[in-house]
């Protein structure tokens, strides 16, 4: 089983890169699978920032429809939404793509929430 808090700040690093790149289709569907990791960690001020992100840019994205990164988790009719964001990519992949990139995630990060939040700190609606 794989440790959540890993995965979310995995996903936010290729986030910033995506941003940097600029590929902003890229760079919310990170923040999606970020959002859903940081859920599943604890973590909700990260997953706020992440759907905060994706709505500015897109205020119509099926995150739009619930009150909270959680309640978009909770309802049912995303699981496919959900299902898409896997297909794109999995964790593996993720990690893949960070080495290939020369970054690496410490695997004990002391405080994640805070890593993470350092990760999108730079990332707005601008490409």
């Amino acid at each position: 089983m794989r440790n959540h808090e890993i995965a979310m700040l995995t996903f936010a690093r290729l986030a910033r890169i995506s941003h940097e790149a600029p590929n902003p289709a890229g760079r919310d569907r990170f923040l999606v699978l970020t959002g859903r990791e940081a859920c599943l960690a604890g973590w909700l001020e990260v997953a706020s920032r992440c759907r905060d992100l994706v709505l500015a840019g897109n205020v119509h994205h099926f995150l739009s429809q619930s009150g909270s990164f959680p309640d978009s988790i909770r309802d049912k009719s995303n699981a496919g939404y959900f299902a898409t964001f896997d297909s794109f990519c999995s964790f593996e992949q993720a990690e893949h793509l960070l080495s290939q990139n020369g970054e690496l995630i410490d695997d004990s990060p002391d405080d994640a929430g805070r890593a993470a939040l350092q990760e999108l700190a730079s990332l707005d609606t601008a490409t």
